[in-house]
Order: C-alpha cells, then sequence, then structure tokens
C-alpha cells in the first residue's frame, strides 16, 4: 500500500518541479485509489479493496472507470467465496446436530416403554429443534450474503464490459459471475465472446463451457420434477 504514494509524487513531480500543465489531479487521485485497492486486494483485505475502490469510482474519473469496476467485481466475487466457505461450515454444523430417523424412533421407543422418561427426552429434543432452528436462520443469513456479493460482482463486471468491450477480461469475469449465480446458459455466451477476444482463453475455458451445458440439463430435468428455485440454489451453492 505504501508504494500508491508514488502515484502522488509522479504527479508532484510533473506539475510543480517540471511544470508540465494538463496533468489531471482527479486522475492521479483515480489511480491512486485504484493502486492501493490492488494491493490490498493482493494481500487479501477485501474489505478494504472494496472500499478503495468505491472511492477510485467516486472521483469521477470516467477514463478509468471500466477497469476499477472489473477490479471492483473481482474482489466481490472473492468475498462471494469467503461467504460461501462460511456457508458450507454452517451447512456441516446443522447437518452434525440433526438427529438420523433412527435415533428419534429409539427415543420415541424409551419414552413410551418408560413414561418418567417422557419429559425429560421430550425437553431434550424441543432443545435441540431450536438450536436447529437457528442453524437454519444462519444459514439464510450466509446465503443472503453469498448471493448479495455476487451480485454486486455480476453487476460490476457487466458494466465493465459495456465500457471495455475489447478487452477479454471484462467478459471473462462476467461469465465468472454469471456462473456462480447459476445464469449458466448466458455465462457460456459471455466466456464465448471473451475467446473471440483471446483465443489463448480457449484451452481453460471450453472445458468450463462443457461443464455449464450439463449443470444446465440438470438444472432443467430437477425444476421438471418439481424442486423450488430456493432449494436449487442453495443446494447448488453450498455444494459449489
Amino acid at each position: 500500500v505504501n508504494n500508491v504514494d508514488s502515484v502522488d509524487k509522479v504527479y508532484r513531480i510533473l506539475t510543480k518541479h517540471m511544470g508540465i500543465a494538463g496533468i489531471s489531479s482527479v486522475a492521479c487521485e483515480c489511480l491512486k485509489w485504484n493502486y492501493r485497492g490492488n494491493a490490498h486486494l493482493e494481500k487479501g483485505d477485501i474489505a478494504d479493496a472494496i472500499a478503495a475502490y468505491d472511492k477510485a469510482i467516486d472521483t469521477g474519473y470516467v477514463e478509468q472507470e471500466g477497469v476499477v469496476l472489473l477490479m471492483r467485481a473481482t474482489a466481490y466475487l472473492k468475498r462471494a467465496f469467503e461467504h460461501q466457505r462460511e456457508l458450507k461450515t454452517v451447512v456441516s454444523d446443522l447437518s452434525d446436530a440433526v438427529p438420523d430417523p433412527q435415533s428419534l424412533r429409539a427415543l420415541y421407543g424409551v419414552a413410551k416403554e418408560n413414561p418418567a422418561f417422557a419429559g425429560p427426552i421430550f425437553r431434550k429434543v424441543v432443545s435441540e429443534c431450536r438450536s436447529q432452528d437457528k442453524k437454519f436462520r444462519q444459514i439464510k443469513y450466509r446465503h443472503g450474503l453469498y448471493e448479495y456479493a455476487l451480485l454486486r460482482a455480476a453487476r460490476d463486471s457487466l458494466r465493465s464490459t459495456q465500457l471495455l468491450p475489447s478487452y477479454a477480461k471484462t467478459w471473462l469475469r462476467a461469465g465468472d459471475s454469471l456462473a456462480e449465480l447459476r445464469k449458466l446458459r448466458e455465462s457460456a455466451q459471455y466466456y464465448e465472446r471473451a475467446m473471440e477476444l483471446d483465443p489463448s482463453l480457449a484451452e481453460a475455458l471450453l472445458p468450463v463451457i462443457e461443464r455449464l451445458k450439463k449443470s444446465q440439463d440438470f438444472l432443467d430435468r430437477a425444476r421438471a420434477n418439481g424442486w423450488s428455485e430456493d432449494t436449487l440454489r442453495l443446494a447448488l451453492d453450498v455444494a459449489g
């Protein structure tokens, strides 16, 4: 992050010491925050990276807007993956806490044969149900954070394709964001456009596009069998 000061230093040298006119202070401010965001992102400081990119956008320097949006989309994708890992942990905790049907039947049998134990057993089951309900709420909360980060990544990356239509990486990042949002057909289209702009991406992306098509077939069959959209999204997002 300390290296970001070089942007300010270059600006001072060019304008004050060398007397060069026409250098935009707004451009330098935007670049400073963009570089700072990149440094934070490289270190894994996602929140600080996003905050820096926000400030870069707020400068209003439109010439760099597409680049900054692309980097902010990358940061939001990384944040989404962090939320996904936390989501998987909560789901795993819940699966460990939920008793299997055989155990519940055994408890019911004990209570039936020993009425004196029925009260304590019932209270134990109710207590565990409350704990499970809390974990269900945690799952819903974590999943919401995950989807929100993905939506922000998609919005920024899609906008960057409009601002930098000839830059393959914007289309690649948009494809990544849409794939995570299970917009599989749209994702494949963005990946295909990225390959048109940069044929060297084909080796990596062609297998991805093939997997997307198979996943889309699975989704179509699941919907035909009556799976709800919420159930599908949660199941696929936890599975990764």
